[in-house]
């Protein structure tokens, strides 16, 4: 399919905001799957994250695993990480309230 400059077909982007993608029958397996993708894509971007920033520190002499281990948070650091760690997870667990049947 040839697509002309400057449109695009009726499909691209429907499902943004929409009913989500359906995997199998069951409406509740659909939603666990979109979860786990989602999961999925979250802690590889962590990870990877991490490994660069790592990599990038210990070239500058810094054991940033070291350093983590022996962290303490603060009150406002903890509410922070409160506050990320609850955005998380209404992001990853939007998938359930997107279909309903």
């Amino acid at each position: 399919m040839e697509i002309a400059t400057g449109t695009a077909p009726a499909a691209v982007g429907a499902e943004i905001n929409g009913p989500g993608t359906a995997y199998f029958d069951q409406v509740v397996t659909d939603n666990m799957m979109d979860a786990l993708v989602e999961i999925a894509a979250e802690v590889w971007t962590t990870k990877d994250r991490l490994f660069v920033l790592e990599q990038v520190l210990a070239g500058k002499g810094i054991d940033a695993a070291a350093l983590v281990e022996a962290w303490v948070p603060d009150d406002a650091a903890r509410a922070a990480r409160k506050a990320a760690r609850e955005a998380f997870i209404a992001q990853v667990f939007a998938s359930f309230s997107r279909r309903t049947a």
